[in-house]
């Protein structure tokens, strides 16, 4: 980000308001519980839910805007220290930017403090009141693609030379590094790990997250969270498909990329594609998208 920007925002906005973080179970928690809860325009148990999301405990879990003794804004920050290829990179994802339009013009201190950490920051559709802030922060904008593939499409699909399990304790030890670290760091959120290999040799593999979903509360989804090594993938997909469709029994399978061209199968009548918006700073060279360590989780 560019520094002159960064000192300017700093002796800019309200001198009054001031920003404090926010840890588990802490006062500043409750201070930020009592705000949401008082927020008639949001749905305040949706951001319960994804402040129980945290990968990193000595990190803050968001950021409260203090107007002497009241909570006026609120950032939602995941905080992570996630593999990408051979490193660990620290990482924060934003949700759930809130702030009384009184103190707007404040907003931008929220994140300041994670700013000046230096390190990857990244948002999935931001509200457009926002998408501005982001580009005048130095965020780069990019777009991702949902793919809707309705589950018909794998049905009587021969899977020969396909082995699947979900028994962490007996495919662990067969995962990269990096696989090992996600999976230890997912372990305690709502998605399920499942092995694949083929003809029988646990060394050629492919693990993936997955979800279950429903939308409109009627139609169950299964989302692909994470592909650990998508070539592999796209050569067995519609068997890996028709494995998870006898598992889960989807009505419809939601893949996501930041290039349509890869998305899970190619575009016909019956798929549906979304387009939205995400946003990263200090993005590395290496980052491939994914929605791990964020609240799609």
């Amino acid at each position: 980000m560019n520094i002159n920007l960064l000192d300017k925002l700093k002796r800019s906005g309200d001198l009054s308001v001031s920003v404090k973080p926010i840890f588990k179970n802490d006062n500043n928690e409750i201070l930020l519980k009592n705000f949401l809860n008082k927020q008639k325009f949001l749905n305040s148990n949706e951001i319960f839910e994804i402040l129980k999301i945290n990968f990193d405990e000595d990190q803050p879990i968001g950021y409260i805007l203090m107007k002497d003794k009241d909570v006026v804004g609120f950032l939602g920050t995941i905080f992570s220290r996630r593999p990408i290829k051979e490193k660990i990179i620290d990482h924060c994802y934003l949700h759930s930017w809130v702030v009384f339009e009184r103190y707007r013009l404040a907003a931008f201190k929220l994140i300041l403090p994670i700013i000046k950490k230096n390190i990857f920051i990244s948002t999935y559709s931001p509200i457009k009141s926002l998408m501005g802030l982001y580009k005048k922060l130095g965020f780069e904008e990019a777009q991702f693609y949902s793919k809707f593939v309705p589950s018909f499409f794998f049905l009587k699909w021969k899977t020969n030379g396909l082995n699947c399990s979900d028994d962490i304790s007996f495919f662990e030890k067969f995962l990269s590094n990096k696989d090992r670290i996600v999976l230890k760091d997912h372990n305690f959120t709502d998605t399920k790990k499942i092995f694949i290999y083929f003809n029988k040799n646990t060394h050629d593999n492919v693990f993936i997250i997955v979800k279950k979903k429903t939308k409109k509360l009627v139609i169950p989804i299964l989302e692909l969270i994470y592909i650990s090594d998508f070539k592999k993938f796209k050569s067995y997909e519609k068997k890996i498909g028709f494995e998870l469709l006898k598992k889960y029994k989807p009505i419809l399978f939601k893949f996501n990329s930041i290039d349509n061209s890869d998305a899970f199968l190619s575009k016909s009548f019956f798929t549906k594609i979304v387009k939205k918006n995400v946003y990263y700073l200090n993005r590395p060279l290496d980052f491939k998208f994914d929605i791990l360590y964020s609240e799609l989780v």
